[in-house]
């Protein structure tokens, strides 16, 4: 048995970069390589839990997080976890030096630090208007990707 599959990048593909929608010449697309028993497979930067458009028009497939989590319907099927302590060493980093960190789990989170250049950076990238929710324990959550505002950070 023959597996056909198609990889598609999220952003600038299948969605704008302008106001975050789904290109109509995308939904043809996915909708034809369907008809033909071809399965879809989305592969981003972001967490899975802004991936539910691309759910919406049929996509059952995910590499989210830069390839750290992937899931497949309701199953994970490959996970790549950052070090708690890792985690806790760069959260406490940016903390002490004030600089946005956002945390991606199935869904992003942030550390708090709210600069206009972060959220300039989060509607250009991701079409977000606000600053995703902040997680008193996100150390305890499983993160698969860290992203800076600084890359001060990257000194770390």
């Amino acid at each position: 048995m023959d597996c056909k599959i198609v990889f598609f990048d999220v952003d600038g593909t299948l969605i704008n970069y302008e106001d975050g929608c789904i290109e109509e010449s995308a939904r043809k697309a996915i909708d034809e390589l369907k008809q033909r028993g071809i399965r879809i497979v989305a592969a981003t930067g972001r967490p899975l839990s802004m991936c539910q458009r691309l759910r919406n028009i049929g996509i059952e497939t995910f590499i989210t997080a830069n390839g750290a989590y992937v899931k497949h319907q309701n199953q994970v099927i490959h996970k790549v976890p950052i070090d708690k302590n890792i985690v806790q060493a760069v959260q406490a980093f940016a903390n002490e030096n004030k600089q946005s960190l956002s945390f991606f789990t199935e869904q992003l989170f942030m550390n708090n630090v709210h600069k206009p250049r972060t959220l300039k950076a989060l509607q250009e990238t991701l079409s977000l208007s606000k600053f995703p929710e902040f997680h008193e324990n996100i150390v305890e959550q499983e993160i698969y990707l860290h992203s800076a505002e600084d890359s001060l950070l990257y000194r770390l």
